[in-house]
C-alpha cells in the first residue's frame, strides 16, 4: 500500500506528554508518569523537548516533555 495512502486510511495522533526522565539508554528511556514507572523505546518518541527550566523531581530526574502516538501510549500505559 502507498504510504500517503495508508497515512490517509489510518492516522496516527501524536500528542506531548510531560514525565520525568529517570534514565536514559541509546535505545530507550526510563520514565515516570503517574506514579508508574516505564520503558518506552526511543522508536516510539517522534521527539523529546528537554525543558530549559529544568525542574527536579527527588533530585535525581529531570522533567521532560515526549511527543508520541496516542496508539504506543495507550500500548504501555492502559
Amino acid at each position: 500500500m502507498d504510504f500517503r495512502l495508508r497515512t490517509l486510511l489510518y492516522p496516527k495522533t501524536y500528542f506531548w506528554i510531560d514525565v520525568f526522565l529517570l534514565k536514559e539508554t541509546q535505545k530507550a528511556i526510563l520514565i515516570k508518569f503517574n506514579g508508574k514507572k516505564a520503558w518506552l523505546p526511543k522508536a516510539w518518541i517522534r521527539r523529546i523537548k528537554r525543558n530549559k527550566n529544568i525542574l527536579r523531581h527527588c533530585g535525581r530526574s529531570e522533567a521532560i516533555s515526549i511527543k508520541i502516538s496516542q496508539y504506543h501510549w495507550e500500548k504501555k500505559f492502559y
